[in-house]
This record gives C-alpha cells, structure tokens and sequence, in this order.
C-alpha cells in the first residue's frame, strides 16, 4: 500500500502540479530531492539508452545521442556521452565562486554539477548528470521550475550496457554528431546555444506546442 501511495505522489508531482512547491526551495534542494535512486519511469528510447520525459517536455528532434526539447516555449538541448559511460570517465567538476551558481553534483554514485550564468536578462544553465547532459537559457522566474524538470530527465537516464558493448565494440557509434565535453562548463567559452535564435523560437516555432512532432520512437 505504501509503495502504491508513494507512486501516485511521484506520478502527481511529475505532472506538475505541485511545481509551486519547487519555487520555496534552493536549488541544492531541489537537486537532492529530485535525483533519487531507483527511477525506473521511462518513456522515451534511443540507441543504447532510454530515459523520461515529464509532463509538459516535448521531444522535437532525437538523433542518436543530441537532443532538441521544449519546456515552457524553451529548447533545452539533450546530449548522453555513450562513450564515457561505456568507459567509466569520472568528473573533474570545480566550482565556480565567480558565477551565478556553481554546484558540483555526487548523488547516488553518480556525479554531475548544476552551472547557472547570468547573460543579459536571462540565465544559461548547464545540468550534468551520469553522463548526460541539459543545456538551456530560461528566463529568472522560470529557473527553479526548468532545473526540476532537467532534473527528472536527467536522473531517468537508464543505459543498455550489453547494447552498447556492442555498438562500442563494433565501432558503430554514430560519430558524426555534434559532440563535446558535457564534463567542462561553458564559463569562458563562447556559448554554444545561439542565444538569438533561443528569442526567435519562443515568438514563432513554439507557438503551438501541442503540434510539435516527435522525429524518434517515443515509447
């Protein structure tokens, strides 16, 4: 019965409906309460890995391992680094006193780190998280809210290990993607989201978000 009970309070929370809640917490708050063990949900499968999207996230592009999302008239970009699961690289992550918000992440066996910067009137966040990764640029009301879904994805990631043994043993990764060190912030570097492109897709690509079409299987 309270496994019942416990579900039901995931699956209502995943639904958004109690998001009003996240807006009371920090962000170190939210990343302890949302990276929990054992998240099995999943809805969403891709070469070697599956993973879930909550309620209100969209999937408009899925290549192999690059991903374009939309939450709240936002992209948010999806990458999983196969290959540093698959060979077990571990995070050099170092905060960043200087930036907006710097945490480094080791949760459940796992590491990751939350990097927010601030540029112009909104902020760039970058979210790793067991080799995966979610970059997006938000609004400051919509901050707390975008991290807790990135959150939930990102801890949902589940990879298929005897898949990729195999992919990886036979070369046949797809490496002709956009690929790049999830585990180093942007900081310094030129950002890799355009960020005038970012404005021209909330007043034109996003207007109907309940017509955007899946380009994957979604599950």
């Amino acid at each position: 019965m309270k496994k019942l009970l416990l579900m039901f309070s995931l699956i209502f929370f995943l639904s958004g409906c109690s998001l009003v809640r996240v807006q009371e917490q920090s962000y170190e708050e939210i990343v302890k309460d949302v990276l929990t063990p054992n998240f099995t949900l999943k809805n969403v499968s891709s070469e070697g890995y599956s993973y879930y999207l909550p309620k209100g996230v969209l999937l408009k592009k899925n290549q192999t391992f690059n991903s374009v999302l939309y939450y709240n008239h936002r992209k948010m970009y999806l990458y999983v680094d196969a290959l540093s699961y698959y060979h077990k690289v571990e995070s050099d992550y170092q905060s960043d006193e200087n930036n907006y918000y710097s945490l480094k992440i080791d949760q459940n066996g796992k590491q990751g780190y939350l990097e927010i910067t601030q540029i112009s009137t909104k902020y760039f966040v970058e979210f790793m998280y067991h080799y995966s990764k979610i970059e997006a640029y938000v609004e400051a009301e919509d901050l707390k809210k975008t991290i807790t879904q990135m959150a939930y994805i990102l801890n949902s990631v589940q990879f298929q290990d005897a898949v990729l043994s195999t992919l990886i043993g036979d070369q046949t990764l797809d490496h002709n993607e956009e690929n790049f060190n999830i585990f180093k912030p942007k900081r310094d570097d030129e950002i890799f989201l355009d960020y005038g492109e970012q404005d021209q897709d909330s007043s034109s690509d996003i207007k109907d978000e309940d017509r955007l079409e899946v380009e994957d299987k979604v599950e």
